[in-house]
């Protein structure tokens, strides 16, 4: 037997900046990185690279502009970008807090993307951290109430804990289940991997291979013309089978809701 701990907590807060005026897009990132040492920022002036952003990493907050794109007439591409984010699995409910000039307009923000808050510009400092502050206050009390869930392994008299949100993949080879994590690797022998996800009250695995399953939280892409997944947090690529190639793609592509 083969055993490691995983961390309980993330380590980091993960915050991102959608704001198409640079020097706003500098002060927010300066205000934001003042609210707590572990956090790291993500800051982008378009919708596109925002996005692919939003999809590789798990943000925990979201600062965005209405308008994007000044030059356009009635320009509320802000607003799209959070839309496109709510019909992600992943954010449905993350907290997403508005930047503004528009007055009158929250209230049908707050109903069509459930807006979190909203900031007016220009841009205050001082009030602009309290709102992020009592944000992020409000995900860290979240976290808390919520722990994540957590699996008991037996082996040989001893329990050991597996945190399900902290494991990547997992391999089933010649009566060892192999369970990779965040930094660490657990082996459980004469554990079925059948067993194990029976045995998961939220379950986030796709099985792209017999014997392989992986968390759809950690999948970066799948090429399926070569039949690889590529993950998060590790370089290990793992093959997809033919026989569960159909299956796999359709379960895929309905979790992510893929956009062209």
């Amino acid at each position: 037997l083969i055993i490691y701990s995983f961390s309980l907590w993330r380590k980091f807060m993960n915050v991102l900046i959608l704001e198409d005026n640079e020097v706003a897009r500098n002060a927010l990132v300066k205000i934001v990185k003042s609210c707590m040492n572990q956090i790291e920022v993500f800051a982008f002036d378009n919708r596109g690279e925002a996005y692919l952003c939003a999809m590789d990493q798990n943000i925990d907050l979201f600062l965005v502009d209405i308008i994007l794109n000044p030059k356009e007439r009635n320009d509320t591409s802000g607003i799209r970008f959070a839309s496109d984010l709510r019909d992600n699995i992943r954010y449905k409910a993350k907290p997403i807090i508005f930047i503004t000039t528009l007055s009158g307009l929250e209230g049908a923000l707050l109903r069509q993307v459930h807006c979190y808050d909203y900031i007016e510009k220009p841009i205050d400092a001082p009030r602009v951290r309290r709102r992020i502050l009592e944000a992020l206050d409000a995900i860290v009390a979240e976290r808390k109430l919520k722990k994540p869930e957590q699996l008991s392994l037996r082996y040989d008299g001893v329990n050991f804990p597996v945190i399900i949100d902290e494991v990547i993949y997992m391999v089933s080879r010649r009566g060892v289940l192999y369970i990779y994590g965040i930094e660490d690797r657990i082996e459980i022998p004469n554990l079925p991997m059948s067993t194990f996800l029976s045995r998961i009250r939220d379950n986030h695995f796709l099985i792209p291979i017999k014997g392989t399953a992986v968390n759809i939280r950690y999948i970066r892409s799948v090429d399926f013309s070569q039949n690889k997944v590529y993950l998060k947090r590790t370089k290990d690529v793992v093959d997809i089978g033919g026989r569960m190639k159909k299956r796999f793609r359709e379960e895929f592509e309905e979790c992510f809701r893929l956009i062209n």
